[in-house]
């Protein structure tokens, strides 16, 4: 298996997974962005190849950040350097190979961290159940997932038993077992969140998608067998039911399985906060948030907090912009992959033009801020918008829909106003 791993074309397409779409200054330690590492790829990759097969690839130390939740709380994220991530990557797309059919990954529920899956089919399927008259929904989140898998259970359990050879399994122990390299550099509060070297699944890391699905392999399947409309992506999961009493045996299902054999934690249930991760909803009088869509039984909607963000973003590639070149790129990237997000839900026609306004107002600033002589609008001018090549949201949005197949189509304008 090791010699799967270490293959110059696993390595080559591993790398071009994970300088997709990371912006070119992400870096881990060593400091080494994705632009440098790029500047060598080839050689980098080469070096990193005849490591591995040597038996002698060591990994770095991780960079230990936080990123803000919607609660307000601050998640703890572990960053590898370029190369060890390439490593981690190239370890998953072999281990998909052998274990996606052991543990069923790809089942009708599961819709994270696989081809053809994500969040717009899984709103699909939410939508097709509600077509098949569910209107009450199990809205559930697990508690610190990634933070409290037993990874050695996973591993010991899982994982190595199910491998065709042991040639990897100290590699993947090791991928675990890095330490954060500067975690006297963090704030009081957190270092709170960075309580040991290598505490479950690290969120960054190119291994935890892969290891968080086969983790909850056998919920998908308990949840499945009992006939349950489960729909999870990652720890986040809504079930679709017909009555109230089929929402609460669902509940109990969850909690048996996810509680009392896995070893995790469900939020605590409130019914009556709207604000509760975990609850029963009855739809057309309540509505529910998953994964950054509003449901209301009637319209589909980005959450609203998924808009602050945005703006957030277009403001991130102001500050971090060296010139206009990567001003213009980082705001089409950031526009296109908002609407390829987005682009199914009930977007009108004034939301749309608020969004291309602030866009065109951040370009304008930013161009000033190039010394660029623009007269004193505080905005882009039409014409000006078009020649930057930023497309208007209309046009981006049109794009995408006219690639829906037909069904989808109808189904998803069932939800618009």
């Amino acid at each position: 298996m090791l010699g799967k791993v270490a293959t110059r074309k696993n390595l080559k397409e591993s790398w071009q997974d994970i300088s997709r779409f990371a912006w070119e200054s992400s870096h881990g330690m060593s400091d080494e962005t994705i632009k440098e590492f790029r500047l060598q790829a080839d050689q980098q990759l080469e070096i990193i190849r005849r490591q591995l097969k040597d038996g002698n690839y060591k990994f770095g130390k991780l960079r230990a950040t936080t990123k803000k939740k919607k609660s307000g709380k601050r998640r703890p994220l572990r960053i590898a350097d370029i190369r060890d991530r390439v490593v981690q990557r190239a370890l998953t797309k072999i281990l998909e190979k052998y274990l996606s059919d052991v543990f069923i990954i790809n089942n009708r529920a599961s819709f994270a961290y696989q081809k053809k899956k994500g969040v717009q089919p899984a709103i699909k399927q939410m939508l097709n159940y509600h077509q098949d008259s569910c209107n009450i929904v199990l809205e559930a989140d697990i508690e610190n997932f990634f933070d409290t898998v037993n990874v050695n259970d996973l591993l010991n359990k899982m994982i190595f038993p199910n491998l065709k050879d042991n040639s990897i399994n100290q590699l993947i122990k090791e991928a675990f077992e890095m330490e954060i390299g500067n975690r006297d550099q963090l704030s009081a509060e957190d270092k709170k969140l960075f309580t040991g070297s290598s505490v479950g699944l690290p969120q960054g890391g190119y291994l935890s998608p892969l290891f968080s699905n086969i983790y909850l392999s056998e919920f998908d399947q308990r949840m499945l067998k009992a006939r349950f409309s489960l729909i999870r992506y990652a720890d986040d999961f809504i079930v679709m039911c017909k009555t109230l009493d089929e929402a609460e045996k669902a509940y109990e299902l969850a909690k048996t399985v996810l509680e009392g054999e896995l070893g995790l934690t469900i939020h605590i249930r409130n019914d009556n906060d709207p604000k509760a991760k975990t609850r029963v909803v009855n739809l057309g009088k309540q509505k529910i948030k998953f994964l950054g869509i509003q449901f209301d039984g009637r319209r589909i909607s980005p959450d609203p907090e998924k808009r602050l963000e945005f703006s957030n973003k277009l403001s991130i590639i102001r500050n971090e912009s060296r010139n206009v070149m990567e001003l213009l790129i980082s705001t089409r990237n950031l526009l296109e992959g908002w609407v390829a997000a987005y682009g199914f839900t009930d977007l009108n026609q004034k939301y749309v033009n608020k969004i291309d306004d602030e866009i065109n107002k951040n370009l304008w600033q930013t161009l000033n801020d190039f010394d660029w002589k623009l007269k004193p609008r505080l905005a882009l001018t039409k014409s000006q918008r078009q020649n930057s090549g930023v497309n208007p949201l209309q046009w981006y949005l049109d794009k995408i829909r006219s690639g829906f197949d037909a069904k989808d189509r109808e189904l998803f304008a069932k939800y618009w106003n």
